[in-house]
């Protein structure tokens, strides 16, 4: 994403790619049952909506059925939670950086297919602030922060694996 020769299809592909992924995760994430709801707000951290709203604005047509994922951590416990939303939260404020060269190579802005990266705009930097206090509290609560850790390198190596994958829409 931050290459200097980054091309729309190249933009494009990896928007499909993190769709393909996100939206079963946050399916499980986001569910009644979420544990994390004690100590965060969560609806708010969703980014599918984003995802297809880019998508959209790049010209992919929603009713086509995209890849997505179905090998991803399995989320039974808060730490669970916990370790699968720091890899979505990171990839927020991450995605600061991507959206100014998103725009710098290719003039895409959160109005024409960047609203993933742009994430919560001027709020990134308080939502990331927010979730760090939460996971923080919670690892020390509940002594789970190996289990958190073990959970976020689960879901980055699958997001990794994901992204990677050779696959045709």
């Amino acid at each position: 994403m931050m290459d200097d020769d980054l091309s729309l299809a190249t933009y494009r592909h990896r928007i499909e790619n993190f769709y393909g992924f996100y939206e079963p995760v946050e399916d499980q994430l986001f569910a009644a049952d979420n544990p994390l709801e004690t100590w965060l707000p969560m609806q708010a951290r969703r980014k599918t909506a984003l995802l297809k709203a880019d998508l959209e604005a790049l010209g992919q047509q929603v009713d086509r059925p995209l890849p997505v994922c179905v090998e991803f951590p399995q989320l039974e416990s808060a730490a669970d939670y916990f370790g699968c939303l720091y890899v979505l939260e990171g990839a927020s404020l991450g995605g600061v950086v991507i959206s100014r060269h998103v725009q710098a190579r290719l003039g895409i802005t959160a109005k024409s297919g960047g609203k993933f990266f742009h994430g919560y705009g001027e709020r990134t930097g308080a939502m990331w602030q927010e979730f760090r206090a939460a996971i923080t509290q919670f690892s020390f609560a509940s002594d789970q922060h190996d289990a958190v850790v073990a959970a976020a390198r689960a879901t980055f190596e699958t997001l990794n694996t994901w992204c990677k994958a050779k696959r045709t829409p």
